[in-house]
């Protein structure tokens, strides 16, 4: 494998910063974030069962955005347990602690922190978290030797990543965009971070045993995300949250949008029962230990 090339990977790093920190970003996870946490409920829950975490535990959680899972794992941890919640700006980390303080939790700490270089003492934690945020890690390498090294002798790392872009989670939605849009965009980086990067298979384990981790598993796993809200509420949260696919959005006409969403509508009906969409989320588990 050829060395990292340094300027590719800042490129990649203020890409990422402008998609995700941004005021835009911020507004719609705002709006929407109780129903995107209901949605991704069993993902929370893959990550804390694979955490295996216990009451007076540190954790460090990175890519925390608007608190989940760190307000949960402050509850597994509570009393005498501590979360530092961590993001890269500190737009989304605002909005999480607004909501660790309506839940009365006192426990848990908001640091901005970009995972290639973590502002943390070796040998800190014995837990970090990774709940969809290591498909975006700009230089993969370096963010998970980071994350072996503020973790304690037989510290646990647990990451939960996006399964396979062939799944009903894009293919109901960004898959139909990507029909009608005018210039498709180019063939993706293959060195670069992207959403479904973790679907092949092995590739995460592959990474974490790179990085140092033993006792190192990957499982690829099928949760259900439930979304209780109209399929017409559904489609607005996608064009405000996702931020990957926004410019891609923004680019169709007017006729061009209203065809894509009455395609995506139709393919979202697959999987409405009359009360809720239920869709299956193909996600993969990522766990490894520090020797």
């Amino acid at each position: 494998m050829s060395a990292p090339d340094p300027a590719k990977i800042q490129k990649f790093r203020e890409h990422l910063r402008q998609e995700w920190t941004g005021d835009r970003t911020v507004a719609a996870w705002r709006k929407w974030h109780a129903q995107i946490a209901t949605f991704t409920h069993g993902a929370t829950e893959a990550i804390i069962e694979a955490a295996h975490l216990r009451p007076g535990m540190r954790v460090l959680d990175l890519a925390s955005g608007v608190g989940d899972p760190a307000l949960s794992i402050a509850r597994e941890v509570a009393p005498s347990g501590r979360v530092t919640a961590t993001d890269l700006g500190l737009g989304m980390m605002s909005l999480a602690e607004e909501f660790a303080r309506k839940k009365g939790l006192a426990n848990i700490d908001f640091r901005e922190a970009n995972a290639e270089s973590l502002p943390f003492a070796d040998k800190s934690y014995d837990v970090l978290t990774c709940r969809f945020g290591v498909m975006f890690f700009p230089d993969l390498p370096k963010a998970l030797r980071e994350c072996f090294r503020v973790l304690k002798p037989l510290g646990r790392a647990a990451f939960v990543a996006w399964g396979k872009k062939e799944q009903p989670f894009f293919t109901t939605t960004a898959g139909i965009v990507l029909k009608h849009v005018p210039v498709p965009p180019p063939p993706p980086d293959p060195d670069a971070p992207s959403l479904f990067m973790f679907g092949d298979r092995d590739r995460l384990r592959r990474a974490l045993e790179a990085a140092g981790f033993s006792s190192v598993h990957e499982e690829d796993r099928i949760v259900a995300g439930r979304w209780a809200s109209s399929l017409e509420e559904y489609w607005e949260q996608f064009t405000e949250v996702a931020a990957p696919f926004r410019p891609l959005i923004d680019q169709l006409t007017p006729e061009k949008k209203a065809q894509a969403k009455a395609e995506i509508l139709a393919a979202l009906k697959k999987f409405w029962n009359g009360k809720e969409l239920n869709m299956p989320l193909e996600i993969v588990i990522g766990i490894g230990t520090r020797p």
